[in-house]
């Protein structure tokens, strides 16, 4: 997502999706806990496990496991996306001021008793050969430390976990998946401000995604957008 979309939507910017290094202060290592080997015929990304204390959580982490899975769909551009979510009780909705025949975003939040609020903003950005989904899942302060390094033990996740005293950053590709699909999951020591970001680059037209459906006529017209949410029963949504 660019970096005045993030902004746009009250999103934070993580300076590792730019290519920069995470912005956690430097610090002498603590001590890795005992490696855990991975079941065979799993892809395991880095084979440096985690350092420092983590307070314990479950294997594979149960809050990580929904949030990607939410976020997998709040970025990927599927037909019922919004259906699911509420059902999931993410209960997402338009948001406003975003909207344009190119660019629809949603927002939602949900509880979860171990870990707290998890905000949820995710999108559909179209260009002419290419749409991108977004999706972000944040908690501000977290109740405890998310279980990051479960995602080495991911089939197909192919990345790398960066560690220090500032905290955890980690950026990762699903092996084989179309249409491509990129994760970035970040956590902070201090204040464990938790972050899960999906992005998707999906190479449909705009006419066949069911959140950003503008009417695109030939190139000796103008083009005019097409239905938006909230107005009335042509309305077009993740759900028709």
């Amino acid at each position: 997502m660019t970096f005045a979309r993030r902004l746009a939507v009250g999103l934070p910017v993580v300076a590792l999706a730019c290519g920069a290094a995470p912005a956690f202060a430097a610090g002498s290592a603590v001590a890795p806990p005992p490696a855990v080997s991975a079941p065979a015929g799993l892809q395991v990304a880095d084979d440096n496990p985690p350092a420092g204390p983590v307070t314990p959580a479950p294997v594979p982490d149960l809050f990580l496991a929904d949030a990607l899975k939410a976020c997998r769909d709040g970025a990927s551009g599927d037909k019922g996306t919004l259906a699911r979510l509420t059902a999931d009780g993410w209960a997402p909705s338009v948001d406003g001021d975003t909207q344009t025949p190119f660019y629809q975003a949603f927002s939602g939040e949900k509880d979860f008793d171990d870990v707290g609020t998890a905000d949820i903003t995710f999108s559909q950005e179209v260009y002419p050969t290419m749409t991108e989904g977004y999706c972000s899942i944040s908690i501000d302060t977290a109740l405890r430390k998310v279980g990051i390094g479960d995602l080495k033990t991911m089939p197909n996740f192919t990345g790398q976990i960066v560690e220090n005293d500032g905290g955890v950053a980690s950026a990762w590709e699903i092996k084989g998946a179309n249409p491509p699909v990129y994760i970035q999951v970040d956590q902070h020591n201090q204040d464990l401000y938790f972050i899960l970001d999906v992005t998707t680059l999906i190479q449909k037209p705009a006419a066949q995604l069911p959140f950003v459906q503008p009417d695109i006529t030939n190139d000796d017209q103008d083009q005019s957008p097409g239905p938006q949410p909230g107005g009335g029963p042509d309305t077009t949504n993740a759900d028709d």
